[in-house]
């Protein structure tokens, strides 16, 4: 009974904010946020950048180099888990049978975004709209690529997809590296602690019954909680005085589109853009909605080997 109860309030919740029609009100673009929260970067701030070099594969070489951004007027940002390759929470596929959605591979992941930023992107440029797009990686680089970065040149730091190829670097204005934290107390900031702020769940029937699927999932209180190993690819929007006026969170039900983010701009940015055309494609791409804490497929791979090893061991 309690599953179905589940499926049933999830049924409900997707009714109410999955829907990409366009009546007369806005609230379908979604992402709304209260108390105008501050956007932040969770830690040490990092641009990928290449440059050519006959040596490297491809002929670019890619490496991280210290930065420091603040906001000089409008910007987009997708925020992305680029690494985990786990499936579920922990990688633990039992839990798909408690609610939690299946996640793709940290590649096709990459792909789903290139698609996403491509159109966006594609949508600023033809009508000359001045919003700066930004990536962010905001989980930690895996020390297996690292520790082969200069011998490879950082070849294995980013993807290649069309149509923004490696980096995004044809659609994107910047690619940051900006680790969070799993949980609080260290250098950085926590992932609860980074998202809290963009948590507004709404009110009314959609709201009651999205805050009980998340509590079925351990609830928004404890950091530990397996709702906060849910690291999928966010978008926010962020004005020239760093405050996010849009926050598109999957695992609150509220995924950013193509056509919902040219609605954001039109409406919110304003100005100039008031009247600039809008997609008429309510099912326009969107960037990958699940994805989990945890580690690249190299380093899972590892573990599996050494998990097997021992219990090899341990049978003797």
């Amino acid at each position: 009974m309690k599953k179905l109860m589940v499926v049933a309030l999830i049924a409900i919740a997707i009714a109410g904010c999955g829907d990409s029609s366009q009546p007369t009100s806005t609230k379908w673009i979604g992402g709304s946020v209260v108390d105008q929260p501050e956007f932040r970067l969770p830690g040490s701030t990092y641009g990928l950048k290449s440059t050519q070099d006959s040596k490297a594969q491809s002929g670019r070489a890619w490496f991280l180099e210290k930065a420091n951004w603040k906001p000089q007027g409008w910007s987009l940002w997708v925020a992305s888990n680029v690494y985990s390759d786990y499936k579920a929470p922990k990688n633990d596929l039992s839990m798909l049978q408690h609610g939690f959605t299946r996640a793709d591979s940290a590649a096709e992941r990459s792909k789903k975004e290139s698609f996403f930023i491509g159109g966006v992107s594609k949508w600023l440029k033809e009508n000359h709209v001045e919003v700066e797009l930004n990536f962010l990686g905001y989980d930690g680089l895996p020390q297996s690529l690292m520790e082969g970065n200069d011998v490879n040149k950082g070849f294995w730091l980013t993807w290649n997809n069309e149509p923004c190829e490696k980096a995004f670097r044809m659609c994107v204005d910047n690619y940051f590296v900006s680790p969070v934290s799993r949980l609080s107390g260290g250098e950085r900031l926590g992932y609860k602690d980074w998202i809290k702020p963009y948590l507004n769940l709404g009110e009314g029937d959609t709201a009651i019954g999205r805050k009980f699927v998340i509590d079925s999932w351990g609830g928004m209180e404890d950091e530990n909680s397996p709702f906060y190993d849910i690291w999928p690819t966010m978008v926010f929007l962020v004005n020239p005085n760093g405050v996010v006026t849009r926050a598109w969170l999957p695992q609150k039900n509220d995924a950013a589109t193509i056509q919902r983010v040219q609605a954001a701009i039109v409406a919110d940015v304003g100005g100039q853009y008031a009247k600039v055309a809008v997609s008429e494609k309510a099912d326009s791409a969107r960037p990958p909605t699940e994805g989990y804490y945890g580690q690249h497929y190299i380093e899972t791979g590892v573990g599996k080997v050494l998990e097997t090893f021992q219990e090899i061991m341990n049978s003797k």
